[in-house]
């Protein structure tokens, strides 16, 4: 059998879980002009960068390593696959080279930096294949395929000059591209408003943690770890009865 003293117990901390929960509620609703202030103008910068997004195109390049011979399929050898595979995630860094793209930006006359147009392609092989994957982004169509077209060639004399052999082909070459990237408006609407709120509620509990102002019975209670016996009232003399006003 539990003792009396064991159920009061467990009454007590249920109710102070409940009272704990409530103060945060009690919180979040005095604070709510703070979270409001706070809240508006983050949600405002997400709205404004989802409207402002730009039309971006993708152009995509198909490259695979070979061995430069001509071959039927049951005269390949795994040893020369595991090799061609092993090549690509050599190339890939030879396709990412200063050399190539600083001649890709003289050739095309580009605006953007070779930061920028690092930025904006992406190679990477394909894994356990043969293949290699050119992507380029840009506003215009027409000047992300050709980019990622001119940077393919300029790899293939770049990997014939390092390499003294040429074993690249072109498997698919870039077309102009149609449709353009999704700009996922209604994903930055979300994230900024759960952000926004997030940041707001933080903000008044920072003011409420620093807050230090006595509102009830129990924040005394609390600081001093002790039971409040009694509390006097706060009155106005001049309406007691047999009170002076004031006046000696």
């Amino acid at each position: 059998m539990r003792r009396r003293e064991e159920f009061y117990e467990d009454d007590f901390y249920e109710d102070e879980e409940e009272l704990d929960l409530m103060d945060l509620v009690f919180t979040l609703l005095r604070r709510w002009k703070l979270i409001t202030l706070t809240a508006i103008p983050i949600f405002a910068l997400g709205v404004f960068f989802a409207a402002t997004r730009p039309t971006i195109y993708k152009g995509e390049m198909t490259l695979m390593v070979s061995s430069g011979r001509n071959y039927v399929a049951s005269s390949l050898e795994s040893g020369e696959l595991s090799l061609n595979q092993q090549l690509t995630t050599t190339y890939t860094e030879i396709a990412k080279s200063r050399v190539i793209l600083k001649n890709v930006i003289k050739k095309y006359d580009l605006i953007e930096s070779f930061e920028s147009l690092q930025g904006n392609l992406a190679i990477s092989s394909v894994q356990g294949t043969e293949f290699i994957k050119l992507t380029y982004k840009n506003r215009d169509p027409v000047m992300a395929a050709a980019v990622v077209n001119e940077i393919g060639n300029e790899f293939m004399l770049k990997v014939r000059e390092v390499m003294n052999f040429q074993n690249i082909k072109v498997v698919e070459p870039a077309e102009i591209p149609k449709e353009a990237l999704p700009k996922k408006r209604a994903l930055i609407l979300a994230i900024s408003l759960v952000l926004s709120v997030m940041v707001g509620c933080m903000s008044a509990f920072v003011v409420e943690f620093f807050f230090c102002k006595l509102r009830k019975p129990k924040d005394i209670e609390k600081i001093l770890g002790t039971s409040m016996l009694g509390m006097v009232p706060d009155f106005n003399l001049s309406l007691v009865e047999g009170g002076t006003n004031g006046k000696e």
